[in-house]
């Protein structure tokens, strides 16, 4: 969370990274122009630690830094199937059962889905992973 400028989870998992960004902007600027810290905490309703980080980064590098940047990992990494490949899983599970794919399932389950997922690419899903496929 150090690219969060010390703001609070609860803080930053409820307002938009633009919200926070303006609020930090906001700190940087009531600091500037002399407001206290306890002033600037009430009005820019954060933590006095974020208030403290914000004009640190401020001083350490400027604006930008001062900038909220999104964090995580990006949308999509880590998959183990393309695009393509979960498209054609979904079709083979709408056109056929799984006894007819020569699955020892009689039903779709998460389970039979992964059992044919590492018959056709060769790619072993656990389970769980499965559900999260299948709910995409």
């Amino acid at each position: 969370m150090k690219h969060l400028i010390g703001l609070e989870k609860t803080e930053a998992h409820c307002l938009p990274r633009v919200v926070l960004n303006e609020r930090c902007r906001g700190v940087v600027k009531l600091r500037l122009s002399g407001v206290t810290i306890a002033e600037t905490v009430a009005q820019c309703e954060l933590g006095r630690s974020a208030v403290i980080r914000a004009m640190r980064a401020y001083e350490r590098g400027d604006w930008k830094a001062v900038a909220v940047l999104v964090v995580g990992r990006p949308v999509g990494s880590g998959r183990m199937l393309t695009a393509a490949q979960e498209t054609k899983i979904q079709q083979r599970i709408q056109d056929r059962t799984p006894d007819q794919l020569k699955l020892s399932h009689a039903l779709w389950t998460r389970q039979a889905v992964s059992e044919l997922t590492e018959a056709m690419y060769g790619v072993r899903l656990k389970v769980r992973n499965m559900g999260r496929y299948l709910k995409r």
